[in-house]
C-alpha cells in the first residue's frame, strides 16, 4: 500500500508538472500575444539614455515633444529593466550588454572609446592606434579602441558574453550598420572625474573587433552651447546628415540623443530643479531631431525602436522602450526574459532587431525577442509604467527598514519567550498568551509585506501609510487567528501558517501579482527578475508547509490526514517550481527532496542509505523535469532554466560551468549582503533555551512525538539545500528560521505544553503488527 501512494505521488507531481509547463502563461491568462511577423526593411534605433517615461509624460504636458509623442501612441510600450552584469548598469555597460544581446559589463575606461577612423587620437590617428592595438587595418567607419580591454574584462567576468554579438550577425548577412553618437563633455571640476569621450553607443552595433562600417561620432556632430552641460549639445544639422546618408543605404541606423546623456552625466553637479529643465531641453532639442528623422522612414517598410540602454545616474529607476513597426499594434510589450507584461530587458533589444529583420538570433544571446501584448487600455498605457517605476522605486527604498523591523520583531519574540518561561520554567507563564499573539504578529508581518502591494504605496510615496498598515495588518492577523482558533489550543497557529500557504500559493497560481514590488519579493529597478516566485518568498512558503503539515498531522492522526498533506506538498511543489507559475528551479531541486522526505517519513518509512539515494535522486529528476520541460518550449518563450538546459544539451559546457560558478560566488556573497544572517543566531539561541529550560519543553516534545522530529528533519534538509542550490544563499535559511521561530515559541508556550494524544501509524492498518508501534528516525 505504501508502495503504491509512493509511485502515486511522484506520478502526479510529473503529470501535473508536465500539463502545466505546456500551458504557455498567456492563455492561462486570457492575454493575446502577437510578435512582428511581417519583415522590415530598415530599422531605425533611437536611443534616449537616462530617460524615464514620467520624463515623458512631462514634455508631453509641456508640449516640447510632439513627435515623441505621436511615435509613443504609435507604438507597443514597456518600462525597460537596464540591469545586466551589475546592480546597476553605466551607459556603457547598457550598450555593451545591448550588443551582446546578454550580460555585460564595461567598467573599463576605455569603454566608450570610439572614433572615426580619421579623427586624431594624441599624436595619432584613430585609425593607426587601432591597427597598433588589434594588428586590423580599417580604412572607414568607426573603430572602438578600447575592444581588447572590453573583450578582457568580460572574458574575467561571471558571464562571458560575445561582445559585437549583433553586429557580427548582421555583418554576416551584410546588413548595413551605422551609429550616430557623441557625448562628448568633461567636467572641469567633480569628485569622480568623467572620461572625455563618451561614444558607448558604438557598442551596440560593433562587431566583436569593434568596427561599425558607417556613421558619425566625431567633433562635427557638436556645437558650443554655454547654457547645456559641458557647454556643448548636438548639432541636430549634422546629425540630421549623417543619418540620412546612413539611412539611404538601408539596415539598422543608431542615432543617439546625445544631450540626454550629457544632462544625465553632469547630474552630480547640478541641483534637482537645474537636473529638471536641463533633462526637458535636452528632451525639447532631441525630440526635433526625431521629427526630421521619422519624415525619411516609411511606416509600412521600416521600424522604429526606441531604447533607453542605462537608467539615469541619480537613483535607481526603469527607462523608456518602444516599437513601431509593420504587424505591431501599439500595445504593451513583453519578452520571455521577462515574462511579465510591461516589462523588457535591455538584452531582448538584439534578438528583436534580428527578428524584425527576419534573421535567427546566435545561441550565445541571453535575450529573447519582444513580443506584443494586449489587456490595457490604450490612454492609461504611460501612466501604468509611469507608476509601475514608482512602485519598484519605492518598494527598494523600504527593504532596509522592513528587514530590520524583521529583526527587530524576531529578537522582541526571541526576549519575550525567555522572559516568561524563564520566570515559570515548569508551568505554563501567565503572560503565555501575550507572547503567542506576538508569534502571530511576526507572521502576520509577513503576510502584511505582500497584501500591501496591490494599494501602491509608492504612488504617492506615502513611507509612513505603508508602515502603519503593515503593522495594523499584521496585528489584525494575529487578532483573527486568536478569535477563531481560540476553542482550540493549537488552531490559531494552523491558521496563520495556512493562511501564509493559502496567499502565495493563490498568488503564483494566478500570475505572482504579490511577488512584484514586495519588499520581500523582487523589484525591476534593481532585480534581475520580474515574474515567478522569489527566493524569499519560496523560504516562507516551504517553512510555513512543512511546519502546518507536521501540525495538523500531530494534532490529527491519521490515514486521510496525512494523504491530505501529501497532496498538499505536491500543489506546492508545482506552483512553486512549474515555470508557468513560479518559475523557481531552485524550489524544484530544493524543496522535491524536503517534501520527498517528509512524505516518505509520514508514510511511516524509515531512513536508511537505501532512503537517501532514492531523495537524491529526488533532487536529480526534480531539476532535470522542470528544465527539460522549460526546454521544450519555444525558445522564444523559454526561461533561464530552459536557456541553462540548453547549455549542456548542446554542449556548451563552458557556459554550464560558467553559471555554476557564477551561482557559488553569488551564494558566498550572500554573508556579506543581507542582514537577514542576524536572524540565524537569535533563532538558534531562544531554540538552544527553549531544548536546555528545565521541564525540558522542546526536547520533551521531540522525544515524545515522531512527526515533530520528521518535520524538523524536512525543515533542516530544506534549510540547507536552499541555501546551497540558490544565490540568495544564507537569506534562504534566515527566512525560513522566522516562521520556524514563530511555530517553535507558539508551541512552547502553550498549555499544555505537550498535548497527550497518542500517535497511531496515519497509514497502516492497525490490524497489522508491523505498524503497531509508532514509526521512528533512525
Amino acid at each position: 500500500m505504501i508502495r503504491r501512494v509512493t509511485v502515486a505521488f511522484a506520478l502526479a507531481v510529473i503529470v501535473i508538472a508536465a500539463a502545466v509547463t505546456t500551458t504557455t502563461q498567456h492563455a492561462a491568462f486570457g492575454v493575446a500575444f502577437r510578435r512582428p511577423t511581417t519583415q522590415v526593411r530598415r530599422v531605425l534605433l533611437i536611443s534616449l539614455p537616462a530617460t524615464s517615461w514620467a520624463d515623458v509624460k512631462a514634455g508631453v504636458k509641456a508640449g516640447d515633444v510632439p513627435h515623441l509623442r505621436k511615435l509613443f501612441a504609435d507604438s507597443a510600450v514597456a518600462d525597460m529593466v537596464t540591469r545586466a552584469a551589475g546592480r546597476k548598469n553605466s551607459i556603457s555597460g547598457g550598450y555593451t550588454a545591448l550588443g551582446a544581446g546578454g550580460r555585460a559589463s564595461a567598467v573599463t575606461p576605455l569603454a566608450p572609446q570610439a572614433f572615426e577612423v580619421g579623427e586624431p587620437y594624441g599624436e595619432s590617428t584613430a585609425v593607426d592606434v587601432y591597427r597598433q592595438r588589434t594588428g586590423i587595418t580599417a580604412t572607414s567607419g568607426i573603430v572602438h579602441l578600447g575592444i581588447e580591454a572590453l573583450t578582457q574584462e568580460n572574458v574575467d567576468g561571471l558571464y562571458d558574453p560575445q561582445l559585437g554579438a549583433l553586429g557580427d550577425r548582421l555583418a554576416r548577412a551584410r546588413v548595413p550598420r551605422a551609429v550616430i553618437a557623441n557625448a562628448d563633455g568633461a567636467q572641469p571640476v567633480v569628485d569622480n572625474p568623467l572620461p572625455e569621450f563618451q561614444r558607448a553607443a558604438v557598442n551596440a552595433l560593433m562587431t566583436g573587433d569593434g568596427r561599425v562600417p558607417a556613421g558619425a561620432v566625431g567633433t562635427e556632430l557638436l556645437t558650443k552651447d554655454p547654457h547645456a552641460p559641458f557647454g556643448v549639445r548636438m548639432d541636430n544639422a549634422a546629425a540630421y546628415r549623417a543619418f540620412a546618408d546612413a539611412w539611404q543605404h538601408g539596415g539598422v541606423v543608431l542615432v543617439e540623443g546625445s544631450d540626454l546623456l550629457r544632462a544625465d552625466l553632469a547630474s552630480d553637479v547640478f541641483t534637482a530643479d537645474q537636473l529638471a529643465v536641463q533633462k526637458q531641453r535636452a528632451l525639447r532639442r532631441v525630440d526635433a531631431l526625431v521629427g526630421r528623422m521619422l519624415a525619411d522612414v516609411d511606416p509600412a517598410h521600416d521600424a522604429v525602436f526606441v531604447v533607453s540602454p542605462a537608467s539615469p545616474r541619480r537613483g535607481p529607476g526603469l527607462a523608456v522602450t518602444s516599437l513601431r513597426a509593420p504587424g505591431v499594434a501599439p500595445e504593451m510589450l513583453r519578452s520571455a526574459t521577462s515574462r511579465r507584461n510591461g516589462f523588457v530587458y535591455v538584452i531582448d533589444v538584439a534578438p528583436t532587431i534580428l527578428q524584425l529583420l527576419g534573421l535567427d538570433a546566435p545561441t550565445k544571446m541571453e535575450g529573447r525577442p519582444m513580443e506584443v501584448v494586449s489587456g490595457v487600455v490604450h490612454g492609461e498605457r504611460i501612466d501604468t509604467l509611469i507608476n509601475a517605476n514608482a512602485d519598484g522605486v519605492f518598494r527598494d527604498a523600504k527593504v532596509v527598514t522592513a528587514n530590520n523591523i524583521l529583526i527587530g520583531l524576531v529578537a522582541a519574540l526571541a526576549l519575550a519567550a525567555w522572559f516568561v518561561i524563564r520566570r515559570a520554567p515548569r508551568r505554563a507563564p501567565r503572560r503565555a498568551p501575550a507572547v503567542r499573539f506576538l508569534a502571530l504578529v511576526v507572521l502576520g508581518f509577513l503576510f502584511a509585506t505582500y497584501v500591501a502591494v496591490p494599494l501602491h504605496f509608492g504612488r504617492s510615496d506615502n513611507a509612513m501609510g505603508f508602515f502603519g498598515f503593515l503593522v495594523a495588518t499584521a496585528l489584525v492577523f494575529a487578532g483573527v487567528c486568536t478569535l477563531v482558533g481560540r476553542r482550540r489550543p493549537y488552531l490559531p497557529l494552523a491558521l496563520a501558517l495556512g493562511a501564509t500557504v493559502a496567499l502565495h500559493l493563490g498568488d503564483l497560481l494566478t500570475g505572482a501579482r504579490l511577488e512584484l514590488n514586495s519588499v520581500f519579493g523582487y523589484s525591476a529597478t534593481v532585480g534581475i527578475r520580474v515574474s515567478g516566485q522569489g527566493n524569499l518568498t519560496f523560504s516562507q512558503v516551504t517553512a510555513a508547509v512543512l511546519l502546518l503539515g507536521g501540525l495538523v498531522v500531530w494534532r490529527r492522526p491519521g490515514r486521510r490526514t496525512v494523504f491530505a498533506v501529501i497532496a498538499l506538498l505536491a500543489i506546492t511543489l508545482v506552483a512553486m517550481a512549474a515555470p508557468t507559475f513560479g518559475g523557481d528551479f531552485g524550489a524544484a531541486i530544493a524543496g522535491a527532496p524536503a517534501f520527498g522526505l517528509f512524505a516518505w517519513l509520514l508514510l511511516g518509512r524509515r531512513i536508511r542509505l537505501r532512503t537517501v539515494a532514492v531523495l537524491s535522486g529526488a533532487l536529480i529528476v526534480s531539476g532535470l523535469l522542470v528544465g527539460f520541460a522549460d526546454l521544450m518550449r519555444p525558445k522564444d518563450q523559454q526561461t533561464h532554466i530552459g536557456r541553462f538546459f540548453d547549455q549542456v544539451v548542446t554542449g556548451r559546457l563552458d557556459d554550464f560551468f560558467l553559471t555554476l560558478q557564477r551561482k557559488g560566488m553569488e551564494n558566498l556573497d550572500s554573508f556579506n549582503a543581507t542582514k537577514l544572517l542576524w536572524i540565524l543566531p537569535i533563532v538558534a539561541l531562544i531554540v538552544w533555551f527553549l531544548w536546555r529550560v528545565p521541564g525540558g519543553r522542546l526536547r520533551t516534545l521531540f522525544a515524545s512525538v515522531a512527526v515533530v522530529r520528521q518535520t524538523a528533519l524536512a525543515l533542516a534538509v530544506a534549510a540547507f539545500l536552499g541555501y546551497a542550490l540558490n544565490d540568495s544563499g544564507v537569506a534562504i535559511p534566515a527566512m525560513m528560521s522566522v516562521v520556524f521561530e514563530c511555530a517553535v515559541v507558539y508551541v512552547a508556550l502553550t498549555n499544555p505544553p505537550i498535548p497527550a494524544p497518542p500517535e497511531p501509524p496515519p497509514v497502516a492498518d492497525a490490524r497489522d503488527e508491523r505498524y503497531v508501534r509508532a514509526p521512528e528516525l533512525v
